[in-house]
Formats: structure tokens, sequence, C-alpha cells
């Protein structure tokens, strides 16, 4: 029996290499048919991540995303999971974009737009443009995001990301920076100008100059279930500016450890708590995290981790046998009386929701009465500061595998 135990398990962990293995190499596929050599140029993405932590963004540069990385067999179940929300926003992608062509909706997918800075290349990949010349010619820039958790407030990196495309868009309209990588006549070579792309991909025209037109880009994050859209983000000459002169600093800095070597641990970290440092490939020796080797404590964060893992299955089987005890209360058509179950009893009852006080309605309210000034100064006086806390935080180290 323990043979036929081990002779399966070793068939499921087959299949979960080879499960791996598959999306590893889908996804070196996708980013070189979708965005070529991201080691030849700078990207709206590698803008973004430098802005929040420019050691993480130049260590992407060097060493790649890992798609020749060798399978460990304790590995693979987090490499999938790795994986898989990483590819998740490429299926999104696909998915939404037999949206807008059942619509038929004049959009152009993953327009490419090269341009260089100071020597610097660089290249803008925008998930879907939609251009329309009706009324006042209008253009629309539409990034897709994917998260575990909607955010409430869009990400710095997305912010900076979507401001250098529209920048871009804008700044280069009229020159032949346009083109989609990877189209079988032009092989993303040959490049157009906006109004020329939009002539060949729709037949409609677009005016010559981009002043003439309403240009704007939002932000669309996706998670498994819902969906949030933040913007719009209009051209603004000082994040463009900003953007350029951060893609220079990368290029330079790649250009310098790429040929000599160099430590880069002396670039800027992203500072205080940061949701992504758990997830960077670099966090290993990264001096944010400069301390005490104690390896004493391994077993104790382990075993807490694990706790905190059951719990959230406990909190999620809670939930399900309490909503299923709800519908069968609600079926059961007792009109608000008890329900005996042996050595307990069970109803449902309607509570009140909970109160809260909208803190920006109440500053609105005020300001009509008082001004603003004094409204301000008011829900000053009526604020106050819980005791400090301490808090416990735990930080994975992503440690590079041996051979």
């Amino acid at each position: 029996m323990n043979e036929i135990v081990q002779a399966e398990e070793h068939r499921a962990q087959g299949l979960m290499t080879l499960l791996a293995k598959g999306l590893l190499e889908s996804s070196a596929q996708r980013t070189a048919s979708s965005l070529g050599d991201r080691s030849q140029y700078i990207g709206m993405s590698d803008i973004g991540r430098a802005l929040e932590c420019p050691r993480a963004a130049l260590g992407q540069k060097l060493v790649g995303t890992g798609h020749n990385q060798q399978l460990d067999q304790h590995a693979v179940q987090t490499l999938i999971g790795k994986q898989l929300r990483l590819q998740r926003g490429h299926w999104f992608e696909a998915g939404i974009a037999q949206v807008f062509r059942q619509q038929r909706l004049p959009v152009i997918e993953q327009l490419e737009i090269v341009t260089s800075y100071q020597q610097v290349p660089i290249k803008a990949h925008l998930d879907f443009v939609f251009a329309s010349p009706v009324g006042q010619p209008t253009v629309r820039i539409l990034e897709l995001k994917s998260c575990e958790k909607l955010p409430k407030t869009l990400y710095s990196s997305y912010e900076t990301q979507v401001y250098g495309q529209v920048g871009l868009l804008r700044a280069l309209w009229h020159q032949p920076a346009f083109g989609v990588h990877g189209d079988a006549d032009r092989h993303g070579s040959a490049r157009l100008t906006f109004p020329q792309i939009c002539l060949e991909k729709f037949g409609i025209e677009m005016p010559a100059h981009p002043s003439a037109v309403d240009i704007e880009a939002w932000v669309l994050c996706l998670s498994m279930t819902d969906a949030k859209a933040f913007g719009p983000y209009l051209p603004d000459d000082a994040m463009l500016s900003l953007c350029l002169k951060t893609a220079e600093d990368l290029w330079r800095n790649f250009g310098a450890s790429k040929d000599n070597d160099e430590d880069f641990d002396n670039l800027p970290t992203a500072q205080g708590f940061h949701p992504l440092c758990s997830w960077c490939e670099f966090n290993a020796d990264c001096p944010k995290f400069d301390g005490l080797d104690q390896p004493q404590w391994g077993n104790v964060l382990d075993q807490l981790k694990d706790l905190k893992a059951r719990q959230g299955e406990l909190d999620a089987e809670i939930s399900e046998v309490e909503e299923g005890m709800k519908t069968a209360y609600a079926l059961s058509d007792v009109h608000g009386a008890w329900i005996s179950a042996g050595s307990q009893r069970f109803r449902v009852s309607t509570q009140a929701g909970r109160r809260t006080l909208n803190k920006d309605q109440l500053r609105l309210e005020l300001s009509a009465i008082l001004g603003e000034d004094d409204a301000d100064r008011l829900i000053t006086r009526c604020e106050s500061e819980g005791k400090p806390f301490d808090r416990l935080m735990i930080n994975k180290i992503n440690r590079k595998k041996e051979g």
C-alpha cells in the first residue's frame, strides 16, 4: 500500500513539475513576443519600479525574470503560485481584449511607442488604446493590472507607468514612434505617427496636433471577483520629465553594473513598509533589512506562519458554515423563532448596520457654515490619537537556489 501511495505522489509531483515548467516557458514566450528583449531598453514598468525601489529595478534588468532557472522539487509549488500570480494579468488581458472585440470597439492592442532620451532607449507598451474622431476627437489609454485584492488607492508605480504612457503619446503624437510589436507586415520595426496608425488600423482621421484631442489614461484593476477603475490621468509635462530622468538614471546604473560588475547595494531601496518587499527576488541581501542573524528563531517563525495559514482557512470555513446555517434558517420559515438542535439552539436576526462618520462629508458641511480654516481647526481639536503599539513584521527571504 505504501508503495502505491508513493507512486501516486511521484506521479502527482511529476504533473506539478510539468505545470511549473510550462508556466515558465509560456511566460518567456509571451514576454518575447509582446515586449521583445527587455534588456535592450527601459520600459514604463521599469520606471515605475525604479521610483519605488531603484535597487530592485536594477536587479531585474541585470538578471531578467529567471525563466531559465532550475526547477527544484521542493520549490515547484512555490514557483507555481508565483507564476499564476504573475501570468494572471496576461490571461485577464486576453479576456478583456475579447470583450472589446465583441463590441467592435476601435481599439489598438499593445500599441508600442519607441523613443530615446539622452541616448537611453525607451519603449512603452500600452495595453489598449481607443481613438474616436467623432465630435471632439478623443484618445483613451487603458492599462490593466491584476491584483489579489483591489487597492483603495492606486500604487505609485502604476500611476507612474500610466503617466509615462499618456505623456509619451502626446509628446510624440506627430513623430514616427508608434507601432504594434510583431505586426506581420512590419515586424515591429517601421514606425508611424499616431494619426497614421489610426488611419491604418481604423480608417479614421485624427488631428495632426494633439492639442485638438482629448487625451486620458485609465487603469483598470482586476481581481478574481471584482474590478475597479482609476483615473483619469492626463498628460503632465512634470511627470513625463520625472519618468525620462528616472529612465536615464536606471540605464546608466544598468550599464555600469553590467560592464564593471559594480555592487548595486548602494542604490536606494523602498522605504518603510512596502507590500512587494516579500516578493522581491533581491531581498535576501537587501541593505534595507540589515540586522542580526539569529537562526534559532526560524522554527518559531515557521510555526507562526503555519498558525496564520490555518487561521485563514478556519475563518473561511467558519464563514461558509455560518452562511449555510443562515440559508437553512431562511428556508425553515420560522418567522424569527429559535430552532433547537440537540444541546444548542440558533436563530437569525437582523442587526443594525455599523454607524460610521464620513469625515470628508463632515468637513464639507462645516466648511459651508464656518469656512474651511475654522472647519479644519475644529476637526483637528476633536481628533485623538491612540497609544503607540508594537507590531510584529515578518518578511520572507528569497534566497537564490544553488546550482
